[in-house]
């Protein structure tokens, strides 16, 4: 398993060089990792250099073609990736495992109850080195129950294991950066959402306070004349608006001449 991984990692980086530019080839490095066997610690080694050739090219796609792909649609409580390593370990080389991680808070929850601080998972990938024991181990494990020692915490627990067929690695990785992508497209919908309530409640606010402020107005002018307006009152000259009555006085001219005459000024 390490010396595939070493090679794909080998060709990705004189790719880069080539390019003149460095990619992040995983698609989502920070939740997608690759466990390696049990914890022990292998020695590293150097990587070669040479140039990027069709013949290994056409070496790793058929390694990486060979791989076959496993579903562990439920994983048993608290079961760590090094625990699925040495279980499946006997029916062929596992490569790379990757366990969901379950919702922070429902885990936050579960311990604010006094629950179980450990790391639950959801679902997980197994990589096998060979597509067989993929098969195999699917076929003859699925169902069945876990087994072992009596007192193991396990034992009673049963495998949920089904064979993808024609899935690689690259998919998965694939698949959760385009759930991420749905997840911060998503965050940024619902946070726009909440900024249009937002102003639209402040603008309904603002509203609310100047109707308020209007209807003070009003009831202090009333307050003032407590009187009122005289219904009773004639009418104003032009109309029958309603209003309090005003009588108007205009100042006529003297007329010009005899009284009684045509009133025309001479």
């Amino acid at each position: 398993g390490d010396a595939l991984e070493e090679e794909e990692d080998e060709l990705m980086s004189e790719q880069e060089e080539d390019d003149g530019e460095v990619e992040n080839s995983a698609g989502n490095t920070d939740q997608l990792q690759s466990v390696r066997g049990g914890g022990e610690e292998g020695t590293v080694k150097k990587k070669q250099k040479g140039p990027l050739t069709l013949k290994r090219i056409e070496k790793f796609k058929a390694k990486v073609d060979k791989t076959g792909v496993v579903y562990l649609s439920r994983v048993p409580p608290y079961m760590k990736p090094d625990k699925i390593r040495t279980l499946l370990r006997k029916y062929g080389e596992v490569n790379r495992v990757y366990l969901t991680p379950e919702d922070p808070a429902m885990r936050k929850r579960r311990v604010a109850k006094g629950g179980n601080k450990r790391l639950n998972y959801v679902d997980g990938w197994i990589e096998f080195l060979d597509k067989r024991d993929a098969k195999r181990a699917a076929n003859e494990l699925n169902t069945q129950a876990i087994g072992g020692k009596a007192t193991s915490f396990y034992a009673a627990d049963l495998w949920n294991l089904k064979y993808l067929s024609k899935f690689k690695w690259n998919h998965l990785t694939e698949k959760i950066a385009y759930d991420n992508l749905v997840r911060r497209q998503k965050l940024q919908a619902e946070i726009s959402q909440a900024k249009k309530e937002k102003d639209f409640y402040l603008e309904k606010v603002e509203q609310s306070k100047n109707l308020k402020a209007k209807k003070t107005r009003i009831e202090a002018k009333k307050a003032e004349n407590p009187g009122g307006k005289d219904r009773g009152s004639a009418p104003k000259e032009g109309g029958g608006s309603k209003g309090e009555f005003k009588k108007r006085t205009f100042t006529q001219r003297e007329t010009i001449g005899a009284p009684g005459g045509s009133g025309k000024g001479g």
